[in-house]
């Protein structure tokens, strides 16, 4: 109540309506004068881009926005036109492919089917009255073509037993002539290690089923024209002169020339017109002999010069 009834104080003087200004910033230095402000907008003016230039900027990258837009449509376009020729050459060869399918499937039909083999001793039903006997017949017959199978095979296998055989004793016999020849013959290893000298199959052949085969092979390497010779001759021809010159050796040697073998069988009928048997121009009925190793070698080179 006191506070009520307290005696109102006087009112503060009302201050003037104008601000006064000071040159000093807040942190108490002094402000920009009006010279240097004025300057400082000036500037800020002078770095604001024109209305020209940016108007200038605007329809460059106008321009720019068009040309890509524009090669895109250009590589769309290309891309396009690439997917529509593969299809089409897809097309072209599956078309190819078809025609190609129907021509084989044509040529496969007009193929003339080989005519299946049927054995003329297998039964047949229409040969038997019932068809009980023909089963009988039929269950013979497969036994006896698996017997004669196994036979086949049987005997293949003893011939080609019977080969090796005879091969590997024909090396062994060979490989202890060697080993006797080089005994008397020191030099034999040097003379007939030659790579200058061929032979041929008929000519290893002789040497090595021969009891003077490797006096045969010091032959070759002494006489290598005549080995050449024989080499490139028909292996006939060339088995007759290697057995000729083996019955040579064999004498030469001191052992029993090889004895010919003289067929017993009829000779061939000769047709009407022909040259008669014994002419000396046809060797093919005379013995063998140096006379007939002549002859056969004459009509070799005769029919080479043709």
């Amino acid at each position: 109540m006191s506070d009520i009834l307290a005696p109102e104080s006087e009112a503060a003087p009302a201050q003037d309506s104008f601000v006064v200004e000071s040159n000093t910033t807040p942190d108490g230095g002094a402000a920009e004068s009006d010279a240097s402000f004025d300057a400082s907008a000036s500037s800020r003016r002078d770095e604001e881009p024109s209305a020209d230039a940016t108007s200038e900027a605007a329809s460059t990258l106008n321009q720019k926005k068009r040309s890509l837009e524009g090669r895109k449509a250009t590589y769309q376009q290309q891309i396009n036109d690439l997917a529509r020729q593969r299809g089409e050459m897809q097309r072209a060869y599956e078309s190819e492919r078809r025609e190609f399918e129907s021509l084989r499937a044509q040529a496969e039909q007009a193929r003339p089917v080989a005519p299946v083999e049927v054995d003329p001793r297998a039964p047949q039903e229409d040969q038997f009255e019932t068809y009980g006997q023909f089963v009988q017949a039929a269950a013979r017959y497969a036994g006896q073509q698996a017997v004669y199978e196994a036979q086949q095979q049987h005997q293949q296998q003893q011939e080609q037993h019977d080969r090796q055989r005879w091969h590997d004793h024909r090396e062994a016999t060979h490989t202890d002539r060697l080993e006797s020849f080089r005994t008397s013959n020191p030099g034999f290893d040097v003379a007939v290690n030659r790579e200058d000298i061929n032979l041929s199959t008929p000519m290893v052949d002789v040497i090595k089923a021969s009891d003077v085969g490797p006096a045969l092979m010091l032959h070759m390497a002494h006489h290598p024209d005549d080995a050449q010779r024989m080499s490139v001759l028909h292996p006939v021809l060339a088995y007759g002169e290697m057995k000729a010159l083996e019955a040579r050796l064999s004498v030469a040697h001191g052992s029993t020339a090889p004895s010919t073998y003289v067929s017993k069988a009829r000779p061939p009928i000769r047709p009407v017109g022909s040259t008669p048997s014994g002419s000396v121009d046809d060797p093919s009925e005379m013995a063998f002999g140096a006379e007939y190793v002549s002859r056969m070698n004459k009509l070799d080179r005769d029919r080479r010069r043709r």
